[in-house]
């Protein structure tokens, strides 16, 4: 009778030893899931001067993007060109920090075909109590792939 019992608790550890190490496993994979499919990563400066007066910035720095100066109640806007060079499709995910983040209109998530080039439009919207000044921050973009 002690022996049945020892072999049932012998039985016992062994399957919780086996769940341990399962979910143990299945953890590890789901917290490097995301840099799994990650693709690429970039961050792009941007920048925008609140003023009395708007006007463009034909800078030719292409390593920022630059929306110029932009009076109260105008907007300003400037295009970026990405594409999906990938045989699947591809997920661009935009996330923007700084003080000029409540500022901006843009599709945070883009989802491309393959070969499919898109334009994407950041807007500013200023509105009549905003501060003059420089506003500024960094684009972070993130490429993934595609997983339904």
């Amino acid at each position: 009778m002690e022996n049945e019992n020892k072999k049932e608790i012998n039985w016992m550890l062994y399957v919780a030893g086996f769940i341990f190490l399962l979910s143990l496993v299945t953890f590890i994979i789901a917290l490097n899931l995301g840099s799994i499919v990650s693709l690429q990563k970039q961050e792009i400066p941007i920048t925008v001067i609140i003023s009395n007066y708007s006007a463009w910035n034909i800078s030719q720095n292409q390593s920022d993007l630059n929306l110029g100066t932009v009076n109260i109640g105008s907007a300003g806007v400037r295009a970026m060109n990405i594409s999906n060079d990938y045989e699947f499709k591809t997920v661009f995910e935009f996330e923007i920090k700084g003080n000029i983040t409540p500022l901006l209109i843009f599709d945070p998530v883009i989802i491309l075909e393959p070969m499919e080039d898109r334009e994407v439009i950041f807007r500013t919207k200023v509105i009549e109590n905003e501060e003059f000044g420089q506003y500024s921050g960094i684009i972070f973009i993130k490429v993934k792939k595609w997983i339904n």
